[in-house]
């Protein structure tokens, strides 16, 4: 079983990766994907390229991974950051939308735990066949159980070799706790690992993808073991655990409109 110390290098060598645009986390060998199927996926971007995923939560909330808006543990500025909405292609189509602010979890720590961020828009999002919120899980009753399938998607390349820009998605299957635990001896209730073939799953720019169970948003890419595509589950956030949180920051940001 990997160490901890083990498992913090990995994600710093992946943010290294991100920040240099060297190599992007993607969806390793998923299918190509119609954005009329996934309206509520973005691509979040600092200072003009691509880095992670983000999912529409409201017409002025988007929510992702909180490492993917922070450098060297200080939060980005927001005029850094944007997000290309309404396109399955991750360099061209639909609108670029500027952040008025960024929101990270207030308990964020480097151990990749409530790795949660919120980018609240400069202004609403209009609705259209590619562009529309999702709702997230709120209650332990929608949280999928082991062995259920979850669908996530996000922009990979389909095999080492080939990095489309199109979106792409795959089916990944809830581990249960012992093997959540197994892979990662930190695992707890805010914590959901997800099981993929070999050579599949996610990689460099996939955090802050959605895993959707039932029409909900229930997850959200967090971080890989080993390598991408590895024997060991995918980590993601369990959303479930902070509903509470993701709805207050939705009402107050609501109030100020």
């Amino acid at each position: 079983m990997p160490s901890i110390d083990f498992i913090r290098l990995f994600c710093h060598i992946i943010l290294i990766y991100a920040h240099y645009g060297q190599s992007e986390l993607r969806i390793l060998n998923g299918e190509e994907a119609h954005k009329r199927d996934f309206p509520y996926m973005v691509s979040v971007r600092r200072d003009q390229s691509p880095i992670c995923g983000g999912n529409i939560i409201s017409d002025t909330v988007i929510l992702t991974a909180a490492h993917c808006v922070q450098e060297n543990n200080v939060t980005v500025s927001p005029n850094r950051l944007n997000v290309r909405v309404g396109s399955s292609n991750i360099l061209a189509g639909g609108d670029i939308k500027p952040i008025k602010s960024v929101v990270i979890h207030p308990d964020y720590d480097l151990d990749f735990k409530n790795n949660l961020a919120l980018l609240l828009l400069q202004s609403p999002l209009e609705w259209s066949q590619h562009t529309s919120s999702i709702s997230f899980a709120k209650d332990i009753i929608e949280i999928p159980s082991p062995g259920s399938e979850v669908r996530t998607a996000g922009w990979g390349k389909q095999s080492d070799n080939s990095s489309p820009v199109k979106l792409h998605s795959d089916l990944f299957v809830v581990a249960s706790y012992e093997q959540c635990t197994a892979a990662y001896s930190a695992n707890d209730e805010s914590i959901m690992c997800l099981n993929h073939e070999l050579k599949k799953g996610n990689c460099y720019g996939d955090a802050g993808n959605g895993a959707v169970y039932g029409e909900k948003l229930v997850a959200i890419a967090n971080f890989v073991i080993g390598a991408c595509g590895s024997r060991y589950p995918d980590v993601y956030t369990n959303l479930v655990p902070f509903a509470s949180w993701l709805d207050d920051v939705i009402n107050a940001n609501k109030a100020l409109k």
